[in-house]
């Protein structure tokens, strides 16, 4: 449901399922809900319009602002049967014309919060600040009609009314270069006010905005302000049409309280002998409250957006699955399931009791946790006991990276309860798949979880050390498999726009996004390397093929034409050496290394390919794409291919040239049998880094054959998926190696357990093992491309995929001697079929489908 529009022509796009035949589709969007549901629209209808052309761009008139409207999307059959959605909310939120709110923050002080060190309770080592509490009461003449509260922060916010949390959201308003832009949310609180006093509330913390984050210890937080600073406008509506809006300004008051500091790397602390019950509430008497300020943020008020992706939320709770005790006491919860998060704890013990929490992703080898690997993260939180009775914490703005919690108190404790709770970016689960092997499943397990940990605002690489960046490199390596678990549509675009906030006036794309912390001594953004700063064109791509959406495309056109033209100008002749900046290569590969010269140039030709895939679907010019590729191709050739072997003979360069079409095709079967050779070689073992993970089971089933793939996916020695499995892994270890029976854990300097891009293999497996993709002759999935993969050594499969035609479904079982694979395809599309290995369809290899139940029996011919 969108929480506020920056563009009153929304694209709108819906998906159906059935087994009638689909002739025409209507939208009709209005104000009333129920004349909506009648097929009914006072703003827009569509009228019917063939087939389903989803996504549809409105075309009516600008959509009015601050109003919650209603939209429906009918179908028709052959026969002329209608069926209706049910209406769906939008909320178009305000122009930047319409906030007469002010920014407000407590008074400025040292970044420690306090005017001198007095040993309080909001001392901390760590010069975090005490979040910050703020309130504002007023009258109403009686109950509105309608109430909207737009709300957003230079940090983080958890708003209250009359005593009363607003939302479910955590985290928000979420993470973007806040010298550019900042979004806000809008909630319906309607219900939640009186006539008479009312009071609304919030709690500020530091977040992104001014606390840790990073791996930069000589500037680890404060990188866009020295404070959070909050900002709300409430609009009301009454019977007779009076309109009223309470804003953030000079009459708002502001103190601290129980949380003495919450930070993203050290945690939080909360005394809970510091609550002030009620503060919340309008009764509430404000003793020692102090006025805020009203200011302008430096070094520019941000500009205001709407959400365009969906908040973080608490999607999971999950109760220890063991307790143990490590050797110095401390007692240690296992939760079965590493994830990003924090713990809920429940509690009784005298007042002054302080519980400690910390947090790890694994065990050392005697017990203890192993945190090491969190290099300059504390992880913990520590909560201080009121007594009198249960008592129940969980933090507010922190989140760890955690499988394990151990436990400390400083007294008896009488009652105590854990549970640990997973939050992300609020995106829609979109698939699932289940085969009859289990190390399969669980390696499923661990990609849908590794995403569900790091996709926290931004796709981040990690969630538990000083680090937590948008790389962006991991996250192009990763879409694909990213899109088949969640619907990552709205998530693209927010974060290609923090991409764009630190593209450079050359055209230069960052490393990551939102770029700030990561070098905090620059000027500008640190510039993207290759694969990292090409990561927007790969993304686009993405979103096109899997979306069918070219409202993202045009938005992007400029952006992406400049970082081209910046590659091609600094390279001028055709092999990328040059303005190739902190030049990653493949990297963390085990064995020999990949030329960094042919992969940049291989992502070169790459991108020239997709510009000229983009430019076809905008009308733009083609032509300078496809003659870039060509000569790219040439230089390519005439730099790297020498007597038979590309250059540095590894397996990520003949992935890259197999997978890419560098080469001309005379040579491909040389360079794939090359490739086997080296897998030989290696005993059949990958010797793949972050960029050549991707395209190894695609290469490998396409070029050496579909049981060679399996044998790698199934593969359970070192290094594989496998062996990771076999050391309890529960999410992608960001290295193949960061444990090993031989040498335990590997450099404390950079040993992630939850990584998401080695998982980048989940793209095969949904692909070509369930055989569910997208083809570039129907973009958005009206039509497939389905080459299904059968094997007796995974037994069965069954997978759904709510594509955004409607959802897709192919399950597969071996019976004797055949294989009986049931394939259902939502109305509107239909399915090339090709299989693989010499399995036919009545002495068919290939073959189409429609929309509809399929249930093929299919033989081997070979």
């Amino acid at each position: 449901m969108p929480r506020g529009l920056n563009d009153l022509c929304p694209r709108l796009s819906w998906g159906c399922e059935g087994a009638a035949e689909l002739a025409a589709s209507r939208v009709v969007l209005g104000r009333g809900r129920e004349a909506v549901a009648s097929g009914q629209g006072d703003l827009w209808d569509s009228g019917w319009l063939c087939g389903t052309p989803s996504p549809l761009r409105y075309a009516g008139a600008p959509l009015p602002r601050d109003a919650r409207l209603w939209w429906a999307v009918g179908l028709r059959d052959a026969q002329g049967a209608e069926t209706w959605s049910d209406p769906a909310p939008i909320f178009t939120g305000l122009d930047p014309s319409d906030w007469d709110a002010q920014w407000i923050a407590r008074y400025f002080v040292l970044p420690a919060g306090r005017e001198v060190p007095q040993d309080s309770a909001y001392d901390n080592r760590f010069q975090a600040r005490p979040a910050d509490y703020l309130r504002r009461t007023f009258d109403l003449p009686e109950a509105p009609v309608r109430a909207f509260v737009y709300v957003t922060a230079l940090g983080l916010y958890e708003l209250h009314l009359n005593g009363q949390r607003v939302g479910e959201d955590v985290m928000a308003p979420g993470w973007t270069d806040y010298h550019t832009r900042t979004e806000y949310t809008v909630h319906d609180v309607t219900a939640e006010l009186r006539a008479g006093r009312n009071a609304l509330g919030a709690i500020l913390g530091e977040g992104w905005y001014s606390g840790r984050i990073g791996h930069n210890q000589r500037r680890a937080g404060n990188h866009y302000g020295g404070r959070p600073a909050f900002l709300c406008q409430l609009h009301l509506e009454y019977a007779d049409g009076r309109t009223q809006r309470i804003i953030t300004d000079a009459h708002w008051r502001t103190r601290q309280g129980p949380v003495c500091y919450s930070d993203f790397l050290a945690g939080e602390m909360y005394d809970a002998r510091l609550e002030m019950p009620g503060w919340d509430t309008p009764e509430f008497e404000e003793i020692n409250w102090q006025p805020v300020e009203v200011f302008i943020p430096d070094p520019r008020a941000p500009q205001l957006d709407a959400a365009r992706a969906p908040l973080s939320r608490e999607v999971a709770t999950l109760a220890p699955r063991a307790e143990t005790t490590a050797p110095d006491g401390e007692r240690i919860f296992d939760f079965g399931q590493n994830l990003a998060g924090y713990v809920t704890l429940e509690v009784e013990a005298p007042a002054g009791t302080e519980i400690r929490l910390r947090h790890a992703e694994r065990l050392d080898e005697q017990g203890a946790l192993y945190t090491a690997n969190l290099r300059f993260a504390v992880s913990e939180d520590i909560y201080i006991c009121k007594g009198g009775g249960p008592e129940r914490f969980t933090p507010r703005f922190t989140f760890h990276g955690f499988q394990y919690v151990g436990l400390g108190a400083s007294g008896p404790v009488a009652r105590l309860g854990l549970h640990a709770v997973a939050i992300q970016s609020d995106l829609p689960l979109t698939g699932q798949i289940e085969t009859g092997h289990p190390m399969v499943n669980q390696l499923v397990s661990n990609i849908f979880w590794s995403q569900r940990g790091n996709f926290l605002s931004v796709p981040t690489d990690c969630p538990q050390r000083d680090e937590r960046y948008g790389w962006s490199a991991d996250a192009q390596v990763f879409w694909r498999t990213a899109g088949y678990f969640m619907d990552v549509s709205a998530f693209t675009e927010k974060w290609l726009l923090d991409m764009v906030d630190g593209q450079s006036a050359e055209g230069v794309f960052p490393d990551v996004a939102p770029t700030k912390p990561l070098n905090p001594y620059r000027l500008t953004p640190q510039p993207g390397a290759p694969a990292w700063g090409d990561a927007p064109v790969i993304l686009c791509r993405d979103h096109w093929l899997r979306y069918g959406d070219a409202g993202l495309l045009r938005d992007m056109w400029g952006p992406l034409v400049a970082w081209m033209d910046y590659i091609e100008r600094e390279n001028p002749d055709g092999i990328r050496v040059r303005a190739v900046h902190n030049n990653y290569g493949d990297w963390l590969s085990i064995g020999p290394v990949t030329d960094r010269a042919l992969v940049a140039t291989a992502y070169w030709i790459h991108l020239a390919d997709i510009m000229g895939l983009l430019a076809g679907v905008l009308a733009e010019p083609a032509a300078r794409w496809a003659a870039l590729a060509k000569r790219l191709r040439g230089t390519f050739l005439d730099r790297f291919w020498r007597d038979g072997q590309l250059n540095g003979d590894t397996q990520t360069a003949y992935l890259l040239a197999l997978d890419f079409a560098l080469l001309p095709e005379a040579l491909r079967p040389r360079a794939a049998e090359r490739l086997g050779a080296l897998l030989d070689t290696a005993d059949g073992h990958l010797q793949t880094g972050f960029l050549g993970v991707r395209h190894l089971a695609p290469v490998v089933c396409d070029w050496l054959g579909p049981e060679r793939a399996i044998d790698l996916l199934l593969k359970e020695t070192y290094p594989s998926w496998g062996f990771s499995i076999r050391q309890g892994a529960t999410t992608i270890w960001e290295r193949w190696d960061g444990w090993t029976p031989e040498k335990g854990f590997q450099s404390t300097a950079m040993n992630s357990f939850n990584h998401y891009a080695y998982g980048a293999v989940g793209e095969w497996i949904w692909a070509r093992l369930a055989g569910i993709d997208w083809s570039a002759a129907g973009p958005g999935y009206r039509r497939l491309a389905m080459r299904p993969v059968f094997d007796r050594r995974i037994g069965h499969l069954k997978a759904r995929y709510e594509a955004a035609t409607g959802p897709v479904q192919s399950a597969w079982a071996y019976e004797r001697e055949v294989v009986v694979w049931e394939v259902s395809l939502p109305p509107g599309t239909g399915a090339d079929v090709i299989l693989s290995d010499g399995w036919s369809l009545d002495g068919k290899g290939e073959f189409t489908l429609g929309a509809g139940a399929h249930r093929l029996t299919l033989q081997r011919t070979a």
